[in-house]
Protein backbone atom coordinates (compact mmCIF):
# COMPACT_ATOMS: atom_id res chain seq x y z
CA UNK A 1 0.00 0.00 0.00
CA UNK A 2 1.09 3.18 -1.31
CA UNK A 3 0.75 6.78 0.44
CA UNK A 4 0.23 8.77 -2.80
CA UNK A 5 -1.63 11.53 -2.70
CA UNK A 6 -5.10 11.56 -4.54
CA UNK A 7 -7.33 13.91 -6.63
CA UNK A 8 -10.56 14.68 -4.76
CA UNK A 9 -12.34 15.80 -7.77
CA UNK A 10 -11.16 12.11 -9.32
CA UNK A 11 -12.17 9.65 -6.51
CA UNK A 12 -15.81 8.34 -6.22
CA UNK A 13 -18.22 10.27 -4.05
CA UNK A 14 -20.38 8.67 -1.45
CA UNK A 15 -23.37 9.68 -2.47
CA UNK A 16 -22.51 8.49 -6.17
CA UNK A 17 -21.77 4.64 -4.81
CA UNK A 18 -24.00 1.88 -5.95
CA UNK A 19 -25.02 0.53 -2.96
CA UNK A 20 -25.74 -3.29 -2.79
CA UNK A 21 -29.13 -3.90 -1.04
CA UNK A 22 -30.08 -6.10 1.54
CA UNK A 23 -32.14 -8.79 1.23
CA UNK A 24 -35.83 -8.47 0.93
CA UNK A 25 -36.67 -10.86 3.51
CA UNK A 26 -35.35 -8.53 6.09
CA UNK A 27 -37.96 -6.37 5.69
CA UNK A 28 -40.06 -8.83 7.49
CA UNK A 29 -37.15 -9.63 10.08
CA UNK A 30 -38.11 -5.82 11.01
CA UNK A 31 -41.58 -6.55 10.72
CA UNK A 32 -41.46 -9.27 13.44
CA UNK A 33 -39.01 -7.75 15.56
CA UNK A 34 -41.25 -4.56 16.12
CA UNK A 35 -44.61 -7.08 16.17
CA UNK A 36 -43.27 -9.36 18.86
CA UNK A 37 -41.76 -5.28 21.15
CA UNK A 38 -45.19 -3.82 20.53
CA UNK A 39 -47.15 -7.55 21.38
CA UNK A 40 -44.89 -7.42 24.46
CA UNK A 41 -45.48 -3.86 25.71
CA UNK A 42 -49.70 -4.04 25.26
CA UNK A 43 -48.84 -6.88 27.48
CA UNK A 44 -47.25 -5.21 30.02
CA UNK A 45 -49.91 -2.03 29.61
CA UNK A 46 -52.32 -4.80 30.70
CA UNK A 47 -50.87 -4.50 34.16
CA UNK A 48 -52.71 -0.78 34.20
CA UNK A 49 -56.02 -2.69 34.68
CA UNK A 50 -54.78 -3.45 38.30
CA UNK A 51 -54.81 0.46 38.49
CA UNK A 52 -58.76 2.10 39.51
CA UNK A 53 -59.15 3.99 36.60
CA UNK A 54 -59.19 1.44 33.61
CA UNK A 55 -59.08 4.44 30.89
CA UNK A 56 -55.02 4.35 31.33
CA UNK A 57 -54.56 0.87 30.27
CA UNK A 58 -57.20 2.20 27.32
CA UNK A 59 -54.70 5.00 26.88
CA UNK A 60 -51.46 2.70 26.68
CA UNK A 61 -52.96 0.45 24.37
CA UNK A 62 -53.98 3.43 21.98
CA UNK A 63 -50.70 4.71 22.35
CA UNK A 64 -48.93 1.60 21.49
CA UNK A 65 -51.03 0.83 18.64
CA UNK A 66 -49.98 4.22 17.05
CA UNK A 67 -46.38 3.46 17.69
CA UNK A 68 -46.67 0.12 15.87
CA UNK A 69 -47.99 1.75 13.05
CA UNK A 70 -45.59 4.51 12.60
CA UNK A 71 -42.66 2.36 13.49
CA UNK A 72 -44.26 0.11 10.45
CA UNK A 73 -43.81 2.99 7.96
CA UNK A 74 -40.62 3.95 9.26
CA UNK A 75 -39.34 0.25 8.85
CA UNK A 76 -40.15 0.17 5.16
CA UNK A 77 -38.47 3.53 4.26
CA UNK A 78 -35.46 2.18 6.33
CA UNK A 79 -35.14 -0.78 4.61
CA UNK A 80 -35.24 0.85 1.25
CA UNK A 81 -31.94 3.27 2.58
CA UNK A 82 -29.85 0.05 3.84
CA UNK A 83 -27.29 -0.88 1.52
CA UNK A 84 -23.60 -1.55 1.52
CA UNK A 85 -20.46 -0.96 -1.36
CA UNK A 86 -17.39 -2.66 -1.30
CA UNK A 87 -14.45 -0.53 -3.24
CA UNK A 88 -11.18 -1.59 -3.30
CA UNK A 89 -9.78 -0.20 0.06
CA UNK A 90 -12.98 0.17 1.99
CA UNK A 91 -16.29 -1.08 3.11
CA UNK A 92 -19.26 1.73 3.21
CA UNK A 93 -22.96 1.11 4.63
CA UNK A 94 -25.41 3.71 4.82
CA UNK A 95 -29.05 3.43 6.89
CA UNK A 96 -31.32 5.50 8.52
CA UNK A 97 -34.56 7.80 7.79
CA UNK A 98 -34.78 10.26 10.62
CA UNK A 99 -31.14 10.46 11.57
CA UNK A 100 -29.67 8.57 8.04
CA UNK A 101 -25.43 7.26 8.42
CA UNK A 102 -22.55 6.66 6.30
CA UNK A 103 -20.13 4.42 7.67
CA UNK A 104 -17.16 4.02 5.76
CA UNK A 105 -14.54 1.66 7.21
CA UNK A 106 -10.75 1.37 5.35
CA UNK A 107 -9.40 -2.39 4.92
CA UNK A 108 -6.63 -1.24 6.49
CA UNK A 109 -8.25 -0.41 9.87
CA UNK A 110 -10.19 -3.92 10.26
CA UNK A 111 -9.19 -5.92 13.28
CA UNK A 112 -12.06 -8.51 12.81
CA UNK A 113 -14.69 -10.05 11.04
CA UNK A 114 -17.52 -12.10 12.11
CA UNK A 115 -21.19 -13.36 10.75
CA UNK A 116 -24.03 -13.75 13.47
CA UNK A 117 -27.92 -14.28 13.43
CA UNK A 118 -30.36 -13.42 16.37
CA UNK A 119 -33.60 -15.82 16.73
CA UNK A 120 -35.79 -13.77 14.81
CA UNK A 121 -33.32 -13.45 11.46
CA UNK A 122 -32.41 -17.00 11.53
CA UNK A 123 -35.88 -17.80 11.49
CA UNK A 124 -36.02 -16.11 7.87
CA UNK A 125 -32.41 -17.38 7.04
CA UNK A 126 -30.55 -14.12 7.52
CA UNK A 127 -26.94 -13.16 9.01
CA UNK A 128 -25.51 -9.95 10.09
CA UNK A 129 -21.80 -9.44 9.45
CA UNK A 130 -19.80 -6.99 12.26
CA UNK A 131 -16.50 -5.41 10.94
CA UNK A 132 -14.72 -4.31 14.18
CA UNK A 133 -11.86 -1.92 13.92
CA UNK A 134 -9.50 -0.33 16.13
CA UNK A 135 -11.63 3.14 17.06
CA UNK A 136 -13.62 3.12 20.31
CA UNK A 137 -16.51 1.69 19.56
CA UNK A 138 -16.90 -2.14 19.15
CA UNK A 139 -18.31 -2.41 15.92
CA UNK A 140 -17.62 0.34 13.79
CA UNK A 141 -20.78 -1.54 11.48
CA UNK A 142 -22.82 -4.12 11.33
CA UNK A 143 -24.52 -5.04 8.23
CA UNK A 144 -27.85 -6.58 8.74
CA UNK A 145 -30.38 -9.03 6.85
CA UNK A 146 -27.66 -10.61 4.73
CA UNK A 147 -28.01 -14.40 2.90
CA UNK A 148 -25.27 -16.56 3.49
CA UNK A 149 -24.03 -16.08 0.65
CA UNK A 150 -23.31 -12.45 0.59
CA UNK A 151 -22.18 -12.85 4.56
CA UNK A 152 -19.37 -15.35 3.44
CA UNK A 153 -18.76 -13.22 0.79
CA UNK A 154 -18.37 -9.70 2.06
CA UNK A 155 -16.44 -12.03 4.85
CA UNK A 156 -14.19 -13.44 2.01
CA UNK A 157 -13.23 -10.34 0.31
CA UNK A 158 -12.26 -8.52 3.27
CA UNK A 159 -10.18 -11.27 4.92
CA UNK A 160 -8.42 -11.55 1.46
CA UNK A 161 -7.57 -7.62 1.57
CA UNK A 162 -6.62 -7.85 4.91
CA UNK A 163 -4.34 -10.78 3.92
CA UNK A 164 -2.81 -8.86 1.15
CA UNK A 165 -2.31 -6.29 2.77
Amino acid sequence: MSNRQIEIETTDRIEELRYEPVSPKYRAVQRASATITYATLAALALLLLLVDNPWWCVAAEAVIVVSLIVNLVILRKAYLRKGYALREHDITYRSGVIFPTTTTVPFSRIQQVSIRQNPVSKFFGLYAIDVVNGAQTLSALAIHGLTKEKADGIKNVITQRLNND
